[in-house]
């Protein structure tokens, strides 16, 4: 079982937990954005979304005599969207400042929806060691299920622990670390051709131990209405042969947005990412790339672009292109919420993967979208126009977040 597995990492995660780690009265890095915009790949966050699964850092308030005060915060979500078979779902966070040490974060987020499961736990602490400003342990329990074809899903399973050094530099925050994840495919009936060649080779339990490496540089400013300004990402991870699957993952991201006027802003976002399987191994079905949705190219369903079998069943991309460019008006409030109208064009391209058919699939949309930053929450909505039918299409998508704490 993969949660029996977890055992030894846990039991890991708490001995690296109580070594002493030297404070320091420099401030948390920002937390790493996630990876990216395929489905299954967002089991460990994907490039083309790089928004966070957890909030930022809770500040740490100070007494009269000038010692950080323990701050803990308590939120709960609820998600609407137009993913089929995924409509609905909640997250449950609870974060806590300075528990064991000084400028210390706690936090453990629970989220449910129709076809996923997620438990995340992070500890991050300041340090003066090695060089380094801060270090983070992170463990997270995954289960997925994702549409491949009309009726056919895949259902994958992961757990995994991962240990990260990070370092803020005027050339943004540097990290590396190592890690170990257990990944798991449940599909066991009326499996696709591509998932039973696969099982063939990998079988149904597989285990790695990456070494991982990242380099975010943001320099967009907070708290404005419409966004500017730009922001670099680039991931590595080596999953090295200390593990039963080996393999090399590259992804970057830029996102550039210029402000016209006060009111009118405009830019683009490009997202590229690249897996390979090492020797006789495969790419892990949980890394590859699988475009579509809100995060990715718009206008069709999420999971639907990408390489697929003899069966039609996309079987997750090898290489990702992506583009995103869009025109930003904050057209009018309504009270104290903005009403932002867009113009967008989107296009992505992926390709390359073992037992597929085709070499890939390209598709591109262009439409329009309304956002509303509201106070409890954020809510989108994309009318889309796709440009390539033969895929499964969505013409009409929205999501919507709203938090109480």
């Amino acid at each position: 079982m993969i949660y029996k597995k977890l055992i030894f990492t846990v039991f890991l995660a708490l001995y690296t937990l109580i070594i002493p780690i030297s404070s320091s009265a420099a401030p948390l890095p920002p937390k790493p954005l996630e990876n990216v915009s395929d489905f299954i790949a967002s089991v460990n966050a994907s490039a083309n979304n790089p928004a966070s699964v957890s909030e930022a850092p809770v500040a740490a308030g100070l007494s009269a005599g000038g010692k950080a005060e323990s701050e803990i915060l308590l939120s709960v979500s609820v998600e609407l969207s137009t993913d089929p078979g995924n409509p609905t779902g909640f997250a449950v966070r609870a974060a806590r400042t300075n528990w064991f040490k000084t400028g210390d974060l706690t936090e453990a987020t629970l989220r449910i929806s129709n076809l996923r499961r997620e438990l995340l736990g992070k500890y991050q602490a300041p340090t003066n060691r090695w060089g380094l400003d801060a270090i983070s342990h992170d463990i997270s329990i995954t289960d997925v299920r994702q549409f491949i074809s009309e009726t056919r899903t895949l259902h994958t399973s992961q757990a995994s622990y991962r240990n990260m050094g990070s370092r803020a530099t005027a050339l943004g925050q540097w990290g590396a670390g190592w890690g170990l994840e257990e990944f798991r495919l449940d599909s066991a009936s009326d499996i696709a051709p591509f998932l039973k060649a696969y099982v063939a080779n990998q079988g149904t339990h597989n285990h790695a131990v990456p070494i991982l490496g990242y380099w975010v540089f943001d320099r967009r400013p907070s708290e404005v209405v419409l966004p500017q300004g730009h922001m670099d990402q680039a991931n590595l991870e080596w999953g090295t042969g200390l593990g039963s699957i080996e393999y090399i993952k590259l992804d970057y991201y830029h996102e550039s947005y210029f402000l016209l006027s006060p009111v009118v802003s405009a830019g683009f976002g490009l997202s590229l990412g690249h897996i390979k399987g090492i020797g006789r191994d495969y790419s892990p079905l949980t890394k590859r790339y699988f475009g579509g949705g809100t995060g990715s190219v718009r206008g069709y369903e999420a999971g639907a672009i990408g390489p697929v079998d003899s069966s039609g069943a996309v079987t997750g991309a090898n290489n990702k292109a992506a583009v995103t460019t869009e025109l930003l008006w904050n057209a009018f409030n309504i009270g104290p919420t903005p009403v932002i109208l867009s113009t967008f064009y989107d296009w992505g391209r992926y390709t390359a993967a073992d037992f597929s058919v085709t070499n890939g699939a390209t598709a591109s949309s262009y439409g329009l979208g309304v956002s509303l930053p509201l106070g409890f929450g954020l809510v989108r909505f994309s009318f889309a126009k796709p440009q390539n039918n033969e895929l499964r299409t969505q013409n009409f998508q929205f999501e919507a977040r709203a938090s109480w704490k």
